[in-house]
């Protein structure tokens, strides 16, 4: 009795020798392809296409946050250098400070007003006007430091500022004993009072 020759090959079925000859004019199967190496490739296919769609969404994800535009809001911290720096949010976080009032492409001034105004660093090098992103009832911490400025409870002891809005620019005279006034263009036109902290909080 002869020993079959050593075979090898991982992708062989177990019962190969077993296996029934070919039919005559039809082209055998190749015997490494089995049932568990197609699911295998199968799995490998979708698993490829999965990954090509995660890499389109990433660029998608990326285009969408860039620059900041009208109407976006964010918080602002100081960088090296004294430099500041934007960081995007929701405009309903406790940290949204800012709200993109106005952008404008180049080194444009903002409209009347007590905008912040913030240069792009890359690219256009557009020019975003910021104003407060507050509403009447806020109360702010920090209020000289454009990068520390906070919204906080009016029961927290760091609270310094109460806010007041009033419609229409520049009425100041219209702010009753307010500590620090803000006025914005728009749209809308309006004025931010910035009320002292204390008993009538």
């Amino acid at each position: 009795m002869t020993t079959p020759p050593f075979d090898d090959n991982p992708f062989r079925s177990p019962d190969h020798a077993m296996a029934p000859p070919p039919v005559p004019g039809q082209r055998p199967i190749p015997h490494w392809f089995t049932v568990k190496v197609r699911i295998t490739l199968v799995a490998c296919v979708v698993a490829a296409l999965g990954l090509g769609s995660l890499g389109a969404l990433g660029v998608y994800t990326a285009v969408r946050s860039g620059p900041p535009s009208d109407g976006d809001c964010l918080y602002l911290t100081r960088e090296g250098g004294g430099k500041l720096a934007y960081h995007r949010v929701g405009c309903t976080a406790n940290n949204a400070t800012y709200k993109v009032e106005n952008q404008y492409r180049g080194a444009i001034s903002c409209a009347s007003g007590d905008y912040v105004r913030f240069r792009l660093g890359s690219g256009t090098r557009d020019t975003l006007c910021l104003a407060l992103n507050v509403k009447a009832g806020d109360c702010l911490r920090d209020v000289d430091d454009e990068s520390a400025i906070g919204k906080v409870s009016c029961a927290d002891p760091a609270a310094q500022e109460r806010v007041e809005v009033l419609s229409g620019f520049g009425r100041d005279d219209k702010c009753e004993g307010a500590d620090k006034v803000f006025s914005y263009a728009g749209p809308p036109s309006r004025t931010v009072c910035l009320i002292k902290a204390g008993e009538n909080i």
